[in-house]
């Protein structure tokens, strides 16, 4: 028989997010632990398993289920889930669509009931079903047809292994339940029956409806719970039985397996930070192109990825000779605009060697001046540069290019600084859509211009086969280089005109474009990193976690796995007896929220120390050991990645290491800034540090008179808040409620509700709540502003910062009360973080400008939100620092004044 993997979506998400492994998160911070995991399942099935069939069901988040209208109380027990999962939810669907995998789903009805009524459809089908689930529930289901697979243990559950395992067949189930309840979902059963204590009843009277009627001959105890249930058995009968009849619309045919659309996901893989997957999409469609070569679905484009075939379309030249190189430089010198790209050795602009440039003034047409191979005679490259640099240092030449940081960085090493930047297409693509996944050159031709670029992977292979661009054939490289620098060419035809029509016109030319060159310099020149220090700290590390170990051993009376949340739970449940705060699906969790619960009622150190363990080794692992290996064995420095083209709010975010995230709340993570130090004791670093800027930007937009008072007198604002909303004294604000203000003052500016209140401060829901009415009562302005937002995205489906930046927002109309939510959320955000983010990187072009045109000594380092890091001779630092302030705090003018926080000393910790 044929197979149809069937995939009980939510169980997955659920069993992915719980799995015993750490949090995971994309270089943007966004949660991704079970978006990855429940995408490496899904892959593996298809490589794996070749299923011929393959669909996914997923729950409707919808309160009013069927269930719920017969038993109000259903699931009523059951705890929200994790904040941080719902987005991930979101981004699983969001990658099954992708990759064309039917989805089935339904309002009213539950998973397991779609689940129910696919198999039954599918009785008289010569198909194999098989269910990619644990849960009990869908014992029910099971036959000669219908399987269980769980694909953490890849064990197959099947008719003969449940009654192997509890006594009762599939066709026992639903009289099981009945009498057993579901504790999980609150379905009352009967009081102190069990699953062997009801198959030990089935056994003897047949169903569940007999045993009610045999009542009389139990034991008195079970009597009497028998007849105080029998009343509610019909009910919980129904509730536990699956509905093979729901109205969905399924058709057998639409689930065959087709190829997937693995293209389409690799941007998505790109920028939630999937790299062993992204690794892998080769092999995955390798072997699932063999696979699926018999396949008649094979054959259609049901993907809409195989009619992007790869065509010879340009026409592209080798420059490999110095004649015809001489004839070249002729013809570029009379040129006002054409588009550049470099190939290197590696994606390490600063320690890569230079190969060739390639360059297009004209669609269809691309040059390719080859400077290295080990394969053929090149150009003399020192000469070669020597005759390109006049053209490629005028700036009254235009360049434009994709991504061209990376270039300018490459030409820079080699002894050019290229000059008239002019339009960079992937900057360009972010700008009028920053909800692309790909802003990549093979995306955005295959999305604009409908073409299939040749992949690298073509040219040098992948994995311990790949080779070096300098081993590849030069007529192979001159095809490839080529028409990077024409599919460049043909990108800025396309977009310059939509950027030049839309209003982020100015945001582009005046800001996005010169911000580029400011990060290549900043990438370029690096900072120092005392690797001493480092290995220091990592020794302190292990003497600490080694010192924690054994307390937790102590505190636990016996030694266990602690990085097993079993385990731990095991430890902290059962020896010691302390509260279960919340559940998972498949167990007791034991995650940060619990620990911190924990170590505040309870007077047992256990919890503490673990929260304790969990943050050094993180630490540890994460950057004391990685920051050493990622120093430059050329400049000896530590050159970072600064992305523009990521954040949908128009934040920069960076990798290599991800200096965004080195954490700042507690002394062993301060202790990293530590070692990023001045490059000799005759230098200083700068820090600058912009002081409250979201919430001056909130001021600025809700026109709200009593913040717009409290940042024009320079007042503290979560003090000044806390006195307004308490109605007491400022001098009389407490510690915890100036905490309060401040947690909703910034919670303000994320959308955050009563629930998030709560969590991050250890309150109720309730006074959470209250506080957040006591504070919009008071501020009517923001609250104004927040509605204004809303109303605008419920508009236009978009929202616009202070600079013009736009960000589409589709959520805001969603049927989905979960996404409309989330929606609205984003609105806000955007308009307050993105403006923000404009700021300082207006701040950061006018201070470049600054420094060049005053020729100052100091040089920008590394930008962290809203902070800014330099480097100055020791002697004049103080006077630069004035500088540096001055410049950040006039970038822009708001109702209120900008603050910029000034300090100076021989590391990034002593700044401070």
């Amino acid at each position: 028989m044929k197979k149809f993997y069937l995939i009980d979506g939510h169980a997955q998400i659920f069993r992915a997010y719980y799995a015993p492994f750490g949090d995971l998160t994309s270089p943007s911070g966004e949660p991704v632990k079970a978006t990855q995991i429940f995408t490496q399942m899904l892959l593996a099935i298809v490589r794996d398993k070749k299923p011929d069939y393959l669909a996914v069901a997923f729950d409707v988040s919808d309160s009013t289920t069927l269930r719920r209208d017969l038993y109000p109380e259903y699931k009523a027990t059951r705890e929200e889930s994790p904040e941080d999962l719902h987005p991930q939810v979101e981004r699983i669907v969001e990658i099954v669509q992708l990759l064309g995998i039917p989805i089935f789903s339904l309002t009213g009805y539950e998973a397991d009931d779609v689940i129910a009524t696919i198999a039954h459809r599918l009785t008289n089908d010569d198909v194999e079903l098989c269910i990619v689930s644990r849960d009990k529930d869908l014992y029910q289901l099971l036959s000669d047809k219908v399987k269980l697979w769980d694909p953490t243990k890849d064990e197959v559950i099947d008719s003969t292994a449940v009654e192997a395992k509890h006594g009762f067949t599939p066709e026992q189930a639903v009289d099981v339940q009945t009498l057993t309840g579901d504790s999980t979902d609150n379905i009352p059963g009967i009081h102190g029956v069990g699953v062997k204590k009801a198959v030990m009843l089935l056994k003897k009277y047949g169903n569940a409806d007999n045993v009610v009627a045999h009542a009389d001959e139990l034991t008195p105890k079970l009597r009497e719970n028998v007849l105080a249930y029998k009343d509610q058995i019909d009910c919980t009968r129904q509730l536990v039985t699956l509905s093979k009849d729901t109205p969905i619309d399924f058709d057998l045919a639409a689930c065959t397996r087709g190829p997937l659309a693995l293209k389409k996901v690799r941007p998505l893989f790109e920028d939630l930070g999937f790299r062993r997957l992204l690794s892998q999409l080769d092999d995955y469609e390798q072997r699932m192109s063999k696979n699926d070569s018999s396949s008649p679905a094979a054959k259609e484009d049901t993907t809409g990825e195989t009619s992007l075939t790869r065509t010879q379309e340009g026409h592209y030249k080798l420059i490999s000779d110095s004649e015809s190189f001489a004839t070249f430089c002729d013809e570029l010198r009379q040129q006002t605009l054409f588009a550049i790209d470099t190939e290197t050795t590696s994606l390490d602009a600063v320690d890569c060697k230079l190969v060739g440039i390639s360059l297009s003034w004209k669609a269809g047409e691309g040059t390719y001046v080859a400077l290295r191979s080990r394969l053929s005679p090149t150009l003399d490259s020192e000469e070669t540069l020597k005759a390109l640099k006049p053209i490629l240092e005028d700036a009254g030449i235009a360049k434009c290019g994709q991504n061209l940081k990376y270039d300018i960085q490459v030409l820079r090493a080699a002894g050019i600084e290229l000059r008239g930047v002019h339009f960079d297409t992937m900057i360009a693509s972010y700008l009028l859509q920053p909800d692309r996944r790909r802003h990549g050159m093979d995306g955005l031709a295959a999305d604009l211009l409908g073409h299939k670029t040749i992949p690298i992977s073509e040219l040098i292979g992948s994995g311990k086969n790949q080779i070096s661009l300098t081993d590849v054939p030069l007529e192979s490289l001159a095809d490839y280089a080529g028409e990077d620098a024409d599919i460049t060419w043909r990108l800025y035809e396309t977009l310059k005109p939509q950027i030049d029509d839309s209003p982020m016109k100015s945001l582009f030319y005046d800001v996005e474009m010169p911000l580029m060159e400011v990060l290549a310099d900043m990438e370029f020149t690096g900072v120092c990193i005392n690797v001493n220090l480092l290995q220091s700290i990592g020794r302190d590390l292990d003497q600490r976690l080694a010192q924690l170990k054994n307390d937790i051993y102590s505190a636990a009376g016996r030694q266990f796995v602690i990085d097993s949340p079993k385990q731990l739970g095991e430890v902290l449940f059962d020896d010691l007896g302390l509260r279960v705060v919340k559940k998972t699906k498949t167990s007791r969790s034991t995650d940060a929220f619990v620990l911190r619960t924990l170590a505040v009622e309870s007077a047992h150190p256990l919890p503490e120390l673990v929260l304790e363990y969990r943050e050094l080794a993180k630490l540890r692992g994460t950057y004391v050991d990685p920051l050493p290996q990622l120093v430059s064995s050329r400049t000896r420095r530590l050159h970072t990645s600064f992305h523009q083209a990521v954040t949908a709010t128009g934040r920069l975010s960076s990798s290599d290491p991800n200096i965004q995230n080195i954490p700042i709340r507690t002394a062993q993570g301060r202790e990293i800034r530590r070692a990023f130090v001045a490059q000799d004791s005759d230098h200083a670093l700068i820090m600058a540090d912009y002081s409250q800027i979201e919430l001056r930007v909130l001021a600025h937009f809700s026109k709200d008179e009593e913040l717009l008072k409290a940042f024009r007198e320079d007042q503290d604002i979560h003090a000044f808040v806390a006195a307004q909303v308490n109605d007491i004294p400022i001098e009389e604000v407490s510690k915890e409620q100036r905490n309060k203000a401040k947690a909703i003052n910034f919670g303000i500016i994320y959308g955050q509700g009563a629930f998030g209140l709560a969590n991050s401060l250890g309150i109720s829901r309730q006074e959470a709540a209250d506080f957040i009415n006591a504070y919009k009562e008071r501020y009517h302005g923001i609250t104004t502003f927040m509605e204004d937002c809303v109303r605008e995205a419920e508009e236009t489906e978009r929202v616009s910062t202070m600079l013009g930046r736009q960000r589409p927002i589709p959520e805001i109309h969603s049927r989905n009360r979960m996404r409309r939510a989330l929606g609205e959320r984003l609105a806000i955000n955007t308009v307050v973080q993105g403006t923000a983010a404009d700021i300082i990187k207006v701040a950061m072009v006018r201070l470049h400008e600054k420094i060049a045109v005053d020729k100052l000594p100091i040089r920008m380092l590394v930008q962290v939100h809203d902070e800014l890091v330099l480097e100055s001779p020791h002697a004049f630092t103080p006077e630069y620092a004035k500088v540096v302030q001055d410049v950040m705090q006039n970038a822009v003018k708001l109702d209120v004044p900008l603050r910029v926080d000034v300090g100076w000393g021989d590391n990034w910790l002593d700044t401070k």
